[in-house]
């Protein structure tokens, strides 16, 4: 697989990638792929079925894949599973489906992935899933934070060790375990565990951005040890952190 040299913008939930991949061997990752249609037919090969996408390709959670790209360019996200089935029913995110958007939005879809990877929005990856599934947003993701969430998302983002239990992050946020689980999970849109992991994922990614190296990038986003970083970091994405190229343009999109 050619190394990711491209541009890839991370926030919480969500990576964004623009740029080169080649050709990709049998792969299957936790996070849902959605790939953008490209300037010439994706090849996709699961372990069923073989087809030239032309319109939006989602590739579900941990479904057996393959690819290649003949103008060696894509415009992908990747995204959190349990996160977009909470905020879009019609996302199944455990299957592949190809979609074609009306004219509106493809034109709607072209003007944000055109958009600076400087300027994207720190919801930029649920701002293009809006774009595909508008008409089924919940409306219990994301709302107004409650400020005792709001006080522990920030004792996290101030944090050099995210390696928390639930018992803490209660405790942080003054609320019993039970009642922070449920608040958390409406407000945020993922349990804490899978917030905690996409916190230290985006600490790793943007530290192997900085020419760091793999043990350090580790040791940095509170991963127990480079191997475990790999795991974690193919498991989500189905490459390895090795795959991302030292060329690669890498921003990282915070909480505001």
């Amino acid at each position: 697989m050619n190394n990711w040299a491209g541009d890839m913008t991370i926030g919480l939930g969500w990576v964004y990638y623009d740029g080169p991949v080649g050709h990709t061997e049998f792969h299957q990752h936790y996070a849902v792929q959605i790939c953008f249609p490209f300037t010439s037919p994706l090849r996709i090969e699961t372990q069923g079925q073989k087809l030239n996408a032309e319109g939006i390709l989602v590739i579900g959670s941990n479904i057996s894949h393959r690819l290649s790209a003949p103008s060696q360019t894509a415009k992908i996200l990747y995204i959190d599973p349990g996160l977009v089935r909470k905020r879009y029913e019609n996302l199944r995110a455990e299957e592949l489906e190809v979609l074609n958007p009306s004219p509106a939005q493809a034109r709607a879809l072209e003007q944000a992935l055109a958009t600076d990877p400087a300027s994207k929005s720190k919801e930029f990856g649920f701002e293009l899933t809006q774009l595909i599934w508008p008409e089924n947003p919940a409306q219990e993701a994301l709302s107004a934070i409650d400020p005792r969430i709001e006080r522990f998302l920030e004792y996290i983002d101030d944090s050099e060790n995210v390696s928390i239990f639930l018992n803490q992050a209660a405790r942080a946020a003054g609320l019993s375990m039970g009642r922070f689980r449920h608040l958390f999970s409406a407000q945020i849109g993922m349990p804490l565990k899978s917030y905690l992991l996409w916190t230290k994922l985006q600490r790793a990614i943007q530290s192997l951005a900085n020419d760091s190296s793999l043990t350090r990038a580790a040791h940095i986003a509170g991963f127990a040890d480079a191997s475990h970083l790999s795991r974690t970091f193919k498991r989500t994405f189905g490459l390895s952190p090795n795959e991302l190229n030292k060329r690669a343009n890498v921003t990282t999109r915070k909480r505001a």
